[in-house]
């Protein structure tokens, strides 16, 4: 006679599998990679005319800012700054575009979770901004903090997204001058995804940039982007 006790167990059975098959996946699925042949609606020709036109606008016409920082940046570029009027040579702006990369990793709180950035790459983040929402009681009212925190864990638990974005929602509870700082630190703490950085203004990007640098280190921040929204740095 045979001990059942002596046979060897497999590893759980009909529930273990079951269970297992059930269980929630919250692992963050990879940065879409497109096959997709690239669709070219104009010939080099035409693509050529509308390169032209843009270029003479840059040049003959100009473009205007309304800011210090942006006309004083442009001179330091060198281009051609007649008041508020910016006037671009073709050349500036292609050996200024030539600088652009055409990707990068954007890095994540876990870096597991980095993505590269740009060229075939796709990646998908929640919407974001909206002014109000409808709750479980069926009701439509102003967004809180607090909604905003269970929408950045939401986006957090979605394999398909990742990011956990900003302003999912706008937490009408704080107030404006800081509401850029719990919107900014929701994402940092309830999500260790990438997330944009909520840059309403010059002092709120130079606000976002100095948490950034607290959760990440300078040195992070100096080999690869962190947040989306650049800003100028000042200094002394």
């Amino acid at each position: 006679m045979t001990n059942l006790d002596d046979q060897p167990h497999r590893g759980g059975g009909r529930a273990a599998r079951r269970a297992k098959r059930s269980a929630p996946d919250f692992s963050m699925l990879p940065a879409l990679e497109r096959n997709l042949p690239l669709c070219e609606p104009m010939d080099e020709g035409q693509i050529a005319r509308i390169d032209a036109a843009s270029m003479g606008i840059l040049e003959d016409v100009g473009v205007v800012f309304r800011d210090e920082i942006a006309l004083a940046d442009w001179r330091r570029a060198g281009a051609d700054v007649r008041g508020d009027r910016v006037h671009l040579d073709r050349g500036l702006v292609r050996e200024l575009i030539s600088t652009i990369p055409s990707g990068f990793t954007y890095r994540a709180r876990n870096p597991e979770r980095s993505l590269p950035f740009g060229g075939k790459h796709s990646i998908f983040v929640p919407m974001t901004g909206a002014p109000f929402l409808r709750d479980l009681e069926d009701v439509r009212r102003w967004p809180t903090i607090a909604d905003l925190n269970m929408f950045h864990k939401l986006a957090h638990m979605s394999p398909a997204l990742h990011s956990s974005a900003h302003h999912i929602v706008e937490p009408m509870d704080i107030c404006v001058s800081h509401r850029h700082l719990h919107i900014t630190y929701s994402s940092m703490k309830n999500s260790d995804k990438t997330f944009m950085g909520m840059t309403t203004s010059g002092r709120n990007a130079e606000d976002v940039m100095e948490m950034c640098e607290i959760l990440f280190g300078r040195d992070v921040m100096e080999a690869t982007p962190v947040d989306i929204n650049r800003s100028r740095r000042k200094t002394a």
